[in-house]
């Protein structure tokens, strides 16, 4: 692993992973200029904008001076979207860099739900395969998530299903031919699949990402036709700490608010004994709204907005 160091009103911020090493110039406004370092190999760029901001939270931009970065196609690329060579931090985390399929939008279509009674948007079909990929400098770690594949994940899925520590909130224990079958009805969904969570491309968690006005949470609150929702549940012991639950609770939130611009805000429902859990929420942005009660348990609605998320909590 090699590293740059980034020097500014005589600090130094270390930024792993990247070799070419870096001429920023800090200013009195907040803001600061990364100035041309050279060629530079694929992806260095949005690596290296990431790993200031997250090293400087005070920072609000970074300016690539176009008459610098202008021949440089990673700046490019930044530059036609951001339409001008000054970065905000909470725009430059909105752009879909970190995808591996960037969305089309298309014009809302409405459905009628004929179950719940209800018009929602109608929902783009599910990906393959990843669909997340970021290196996260403050765990160390590369965080991706990828949808979930009956064949491949149903001995880990299960051993972590029959796990007393998952099983206490999942409540579904049972052989790998169930787990299996389980995995393969989340796959046929219309409003929501599931995902594998990797670090460095070793599974440790499993989520099921869902539109909520179709969820059984949409009885539940005045939800807003682009709200996501997520379940979760971390499998593997040694990414349990307070460190990794942040890197990939804040990862999962990044993926669900990229993956449709139109979405505003996120929700979970938990139950309302998981403690360990709500510890970790504020730090990503979530906040308790209320209490209330599904047939089999009794639940919080926890809720982040788009606004809180890349304004006041970031990545």
């Amino acid at each position: 692993m090699t590293q740059a160091t980034i020097v500014h009103g005589g600090h130094g911020l270390r930024c792993e992973k990247l070799a070419t090493p870096l001429a920023l110039s800090w200013g009195l406004d907040n803001s600061a200029v990364l100035n041309w370092p050279g060629p530079l190999p694929a992806a260095w760029l949005r690596d290296a904008l990431d790993q200031i901001f997250v090293a400087a939270p005070s920072l609000s931009a970074i300016v690539l001076p176009f008459a610098q970065w202008r021949e440089e196609p990673q700046a490019q690329a930044l530059f036609r979207q951001i339409h001008g060579d000054v970065i905000h931090r909470d725009t430059f985390w909105q752009l879909p860099l970190w995808l591996n399929e960037q969305r089309t939008i298309a014009a809302v279509e409405m459905n009628f739900d004929a179950e719940r009674e209800i018009y929602h948007p109608q929902r783009p079909a599910r990906p393959n395969g990843e669909v997340y990929r970021r290196y996260d400098a403050r765990v160390r770690h590369t965080l991706s998530f990828r949808v979930a594949d009956p064949q491949q994940d149903s001995a880990t899925f299960t051993r972590w299903m029959n796990d007393p520590r998952v099983a206490y909130f999942w409540e579904q224990t049972g052989p790998e031919a169930e787990q299996k079958a389980y995995l393969a009805r989340q796959l046929t969904g219309k409003h929501a699949y599931p995902l594998i969570g990797c670090f460095d491309d070793q599974p440790f968690g499993y989520f099921e990402i869902y539109w909520a006005p179709e969820d059984r949470i949409g009885r539940h609150y005045a939800w807003q036709p682009f709200d996501r929702g997520l379940h979760l549940l971390v499998g593997e012991a040694r990414w349990r700490g307070a460190h990794f639950v942040q890197s990939w609770l804040r990862g999962l939130s990044h993926f669900l608010l990229l993956d449709d611009p139109r979405t505003q805000r996120l929700v979970l429902e938990p139950r309302a004994d998981n403690q360990r859990l709500f510890r970790h929420l504020p730090q990503a942005g979530y906040e308790t709204i209320k209490e209330f009660d599904f047939p089999h348990k009794r639940s919080r609605l926890v809720m982040t907005t788009r606004q809180a998320f890349f304004n006041e909590v970031g990545l």
